[in-house]
C-alpha cells in the first residue's frame, strides 16, 4: 500500500499558542480544515486543536471570547515519518488515543492524518474498493 505521506492532508496550518480562540476557529474555516497545529513561541509543535474542542468548549457553555490555543490543544501531538509504513500510522492509531497524526520530514511537518480519514481508507482497502489517494 502506500507510506503516510500519500494519505495525509498536505495542508498544514499552524497557529500560535497565545492565538485567541475566535482567530483559531477563523482560521479553520478560512483554510477549511478540521485541525490546525500549535507552536509555542521557539517554534515547537506543542498541541493540536480540532473543530470537536472548540464545540465543547461552546457546548460547555464557556466563552471562546475568554480563551487562546493553548487552552484548548490537545497534547502531546503524535508524529510518524512521511516515509513510514501505513501499519506504522495504524499502530499509533491503536495504541493512542490520538484523533490525528502530524507527519513530518525531518523537523517539518508536511501533512495529517486524520482517524476518521484514516478508518475510512482502511475500510475501503478491506472491501478491494480503490483508495482515492
Amino acid at each position: 500500500m502506500s507510506i503516510a505521506y500519500d494519505i495525509a492532508r498536505k495542508n498544514v496550518v499552524i497557529c500560535k499558542s497565545d492565538d485567541p480562540l475566535p482567530e483559531v476557529a477563523r482560521m479553520m474555516v478560512n483554510e477549511e480544515v478540521g485541525s490546525l497545529l500549535v507552536e509555542d513561541d521557539s517554534g515547537e509543535i506543542v498541541g493540536i486543536v480540532t473543530d470537536r474542542e472548540i464545540f465543547r468548549v461552546i457546548a460547555e457553555g464557556e466563552n471562546p471570547q475568554d480563551l487562546i490555543a493553548e487552552d484548548v490543544m490537545i497534547s502531546p501531538v503524535y508524529k510518524v515519518n512521511r516515509n513510514a509504513p501505513i501499519i506504522e500510522v495504524e499502530r499509533i492509531f491503536q495504541q493512542t488515543d490520538a484523533e490525528r497524526i502530524a507527519v513530518e520530514d525531518g523537523d517539518k511537518i508536511v501533512g495529517i492524518i486524520s482517524r476518521k480519514i484514516f478508518d475510512r481508507l482502511m475500510s475501503m482497502k478491506d472491501t478491494g474498493r480503490l483508495l482515492p489517494v
